[in-house]
């Protein structure tokens, strides 16, 4: 945030409240809280990329008064001296907002705090895993591809082992594309040898996950392997099978076959 002052040390914005990154669709709320000291309140200014859209005058018949502009959804009902609501956030309500403070003679001070918002559209659906092979055997590689949904901006993919994160050494970042929408897709493959250390009581189990700004909104749904047990005839031995959830009658048609009638 940063900090305009002049001619008066007493009067100043001690926070403003703008976030970083909102939803499309969702309704945003914006404050500005300052300290006057022994100064009046003359007016009360906001600003999205330094135009104003908004004004609070106190002494003003008409206290509050909204300049329509592109991406600014006010609701003045629930608009004050200190707060601005927005009641649906569109692509161009993304920007610079700035809050100034005035006051009113002998000093006619000014303060102004401004910090940047962006707009985020989440995917419809959580990523997608796609290759790999019905089954497995130890020493066997395994490529897997996660690709995620269309997003603004494009989601950040990680690849999870039984809960926790594989090591980006076995993975491949193929990076963002755009599609006609400008909306974004992110790609990352799975590389990994199968071995006996992948597994935690026989199941191995694969996530792909999305996050935006750090935080995971989308978790694919899993991928497991399952390792047959080493007690069936020897041609099933350390055989594994890898599922979806979309193919569970694969694993016991896999079962059987190592009983012949």
């Amino acid at each position: 945030m940063s900090l305009r002052a002049s001619w008066c040390r007493s009067v100043r914005v001690t926070e403003l409240v703008v976030p970083p990154s909102v939803v499309l669709g969702d309704s945003v709320r914006l404050a500005c809280s300052y300290e006057l000291g022994s100064e009046e309140l003359y007016v009360v200014k906001w600003y999205k990329d330094d135009l104003e859209f908004y004004r609070y005058e106190p002494k003003d018949s008409n206290q509050a008064v909204y300049f329509p502009q592109p991406g600014i959804d006010m609701d003045l009902s629930r608009s004050n001296s200190n707060v601005v609501f927005l009641r649906t956030v569109a692509l161009d309500t993304a920007g610079s907002y700035k809050c100034q403070v005035s006051t009113d003679a002998p000093t006619y001070s000014c303060v102004q705090a401004v910090k940047d918002m962006n707009v985020i559209i989440l995917p419809l659906e959580g990523p997608r895993i796609s290759g790999g092979r019905q089954s497995y055997d130890f020493g066997d590689n395994m490529t897997l591809n996660c690709t995620s949904a269309e997003s603004k901006p494009a989601a950040t993919l990680s690849w999870l082992l039984n809960g926790r994160p594989i090591p980006d050494a076995s993975t491949v970042d193929h990076g963002v594309k755009a599609d006609s929408n400008k909306l974004q897709v992110s790609s990352k493959s799975l590389h990994l040898q199968v071995t006996e250390r992948l597994f935690q009581k026989g199941k191995a189990t694969l996530e792909c996950e999305a996050s935006f700004q750090g935080e995971a909104v989308m978790i694919s749904r899993e991928i497991t392997m399952l390792e047959i047990n080493i007690s069936l005839p020897w041609r099933c031995q350390k055989s594994l099978l890898l599922l979806s959830l979309l193919l569970p009658m694969v694993f016991l048609k896999r079962f059987f076959d190592c009983f012949p009638s």
